[in-house]
């Protein structure tokens, strides 16, 4: 009995940083050997076998005729011990009505049975036995409480449940380590520390023994997943050790480059926020970034216009423009503004199409029925772009004791399950939501993240990305027309007298910013175009989104089962589905029933349903 894992009958470890269940709730898990699968006779089995395989009448019948359900074996173990080892529901409750110790030690590990649930990772038996009494704070013969042997083991449900419960996230063991710590230093990979950190540990204790942070430790282990992540929510680098050691003193000593690189550069970064100069600058951070996309943009158009022929100077120009582009971004602009790059770089390029328009075009399209359309596709492009950008698109907010109660009451149910439960913000999931990475928040009814808008494209504000969609196209034609007609008036060739190549050559020499803008506005509008056409398939007739229309694919690609993507729950008919989309009703004619996707759970997942969905 070396091990409680060598002791488990019909169950093998579990790697726990997978939520349990499938579809739907799990199945209890003390059904998942039903007597009736034991073949065999075990009218003489023992009492302790009899527990190992969940045979509930016989455990009855031999403790009827006189067993003591508190008697230990020769090591101690009692049968509280085997049948929460081995996930035995019914038989937890047997005992414990009969008088079983729910705290007893044993074993050579000197563990109660709830230490031996938690390092199996069952969490309805966890959840047993915390109902019935049993004390997670106790600690084992190695000095670990039930909070750190769920750490060890990598079972984040039961380490979801336990804090829920109210157990304290920064419990130190025997030694002073807290659950931090020991993920940081034994589990090398990004969970269960990454889980940790979002239940607002305290990042910077320090062990009894050797004075170490959880950072000491993810660097003394080589664990860079630990440390890339303890850095990002901002764990001290000038605490020092029992040995007067700084973390990046101790990355040094163990000769791990990768590890004193992202030290350094955090180093860097760091002692760069503090400065004076860089702190006024902050507060005009993504004004500034504007003005240097603007200048960027605008610069670029300039260099290649110069009226010289040396390519060799426009070269240089444009080499140290973008070398001091990059300088200016890495030092002067952070992290949280960088992601706002794509979407002001799009705005920024919208602003010079619409002055090419003016400086370039005007005078040769001078006409009210060319002029009065293009004003009103820039100015609906400009208006979506800012309702897409601006309006939430269905983040799920909760507070902190909202997210405890989910977590208590989705376990209890047996339902702590992916498709139920988001283990990256602690939310209980509604249907057809995402978690975005980019956003760190879980999105309803999510389609995407759009990098040219900078957000999430979700319940919120999807019908406004369609139409921002709509308008870039319109945009997009209109200055295609418009450079056309430039060149066709001001450059001294035509295609039908010269040939394709001369022409290409002359409209080069003749403007090259028109080209320049040419080429800016038609990787745009193909992306615009090829999107918006992408949407209208997928929202009119098939009633899906593009991650579901994806996960569809990708299940039909690799799956056994293939699953035909018209016949969606969520598509409701051509007509309808625009409908929804836009809350359209069309004077009466079609009948639009709002909903709120951050609101519509698993509980509600059926067709009939999902066909007439709850309003608002």
């Amino acid at each position: 009995m070396s091990s409680p894992c060598k002791m488990a009958h019909g169950h093998s470890h579990q790697h726990g940083h997978h939520f349990q269940g499938g579809h739907h709730c799990a199945p209890r898990e003390d059904q998942e050997a039903p007597q009736n699968e034991i073949l065999e006779d075990y009218s003489n089995w023992d009492i302790v076998r009899a527990t190992q395989h969940g045979l509930l009448d016989r455990c009855r019948e031999l403790v009827e005729a006189g067993y003591d359900v508190r008697q230990p074996d020769s090591e101690n173990v009692t049968l509280l011990h085997w049948a929460a080892i081995n996930n035995r529901l019914e038989v937890i409750r047997y005992f414990i009505s009969k008088g079983a110790v729910v705290d007893q030690l044993g074993g050579t590990l000197n563990s109660t049975p709830l230490h031996w649930a938690v390092r199996q990772g069952h969490l309805q038996s966890v959840i047993l036995l915390i109902k019935c009494g049993a004390d997670p704070n106790l600690i084992d013969g190695e000095g670990y409480s039930a909070i750190h042997l769920a750490v060890l083991f990598q079972h984040l449900p039961i380490i979801a449940y336990l804090i829920a419960i109210g157990m304290n996230i920064d419990a130190s063991d025997m030694n002073g380590m807290t659950p931090l710590m020991l993920s940081a230093q034994k589990i090398i990979g990004m969970e269960p520390t990454n889980f940790l950190l979002k239940m607002n540990p305290s990042i910077n204790l320090v062990d009894k023994v050797h004075r170490n942070t959880a950072l000491h430790w993810a660097i003394s282990s080589g664990n860079v997943n630990a440390v890339d992540l303890l850095l990002e929510a901002g764990a001290s680098m000038d605490v020092v050790n029992a040995k007067e050691e700084t973390p990046l003193v101790l990355a040094r000593q163990t000769r791990n480059r990768l590890i004193v690189h992202i030290l350094t550069s955090e180093a860097n970064a760091r002692a760069s926020r503090n400065s004076r100069i860089l702190k006024a600058l902050q507060k005009y951070e993504k004004f500034l970034l504007v003005l240097a996309c603007l200048s960027l943009i605008g610069g670029i158009g300039y260099i290649l216009n110069l009226n010289t022929d040396s390519w060799l100077l426009k070269g240089t120009l444009l080499a140290l423009m973008t070398i001091g582009s990059q300088f200016f971004t890495r030092r002067f602009v952070g992290q949280s503004s960088q992601k706002q790059v794509p979407p002001i770089f799009f705005i920024c390029s919208v602003f010079w199409m619409f002055m090419t328009w003016f400086m370039c075009f005007l005078p040769h399209l001078a006409q009210a029925n060319i002029q009065i359309p293009f004003v009103i596709s820039m100015f609906l492009l400009v208006y979506y772009f800012y309702k897409t950008w601006r309006t939430d698109p269905g983040y799920i907010k909760s507070s902190e004791e909202e997210r405890r109660q989910t977590i208590i009451t989705l376990a209890e149910a047996g339902c702590l399950d992916v498709r139920l439960f988001c283990n990256s913000c602690l939310e209980k999931k509604p249907i057809r939501s995402v978690h975005c990475h980019a956003c760190n928040s879980c999105v309803a009814k999510f389609d995407q993240h759009c990098i040219w808008t900078g957000r999430c494209v979700g319940a919120g504000n999807h019908h406004y990305f369609v139409l921002f969609l709509c308008a870039m196209v319109f945009v997009g034609h209109w200055m295609i027309y418009a450079s056309s007609i430039y060149w066709v008036s001001q450059c001294s060739t035509s295609i039908r007298n010269d040939g394709i190549w001369l022409f290409l050559v002359e409209i080069v020499s003749c403007s090259p910013w028109v080209l320049y803008i040419f080429l800016l506005v038609c990787s745009l509008t193909v992306w615009a175009t090829l999107m918006f056409l992408v949407q209208i398939y997928q929202i009119a007739f098939l009633g899906l989104t593009t991650q579901e229309r994806f996960n569809l694919q990708m299940q039909n690609r690799f799956g056994k089962r293939k699953v035909s993507m018209r016949k969606s729950p969520f598509n409701r008919g051509c007509i309808q589905n625009i409908a929804d989309l836009f809350q359209c009703q069309c004077f009466g004619l079609i009948k639009v029933t709002p909903v709120d996707w951050t609101k519509q759970f698993h509980a509600m997942f059926h067709p009939s349903k999902l066909r007439n969905p709850q309003p608002v």
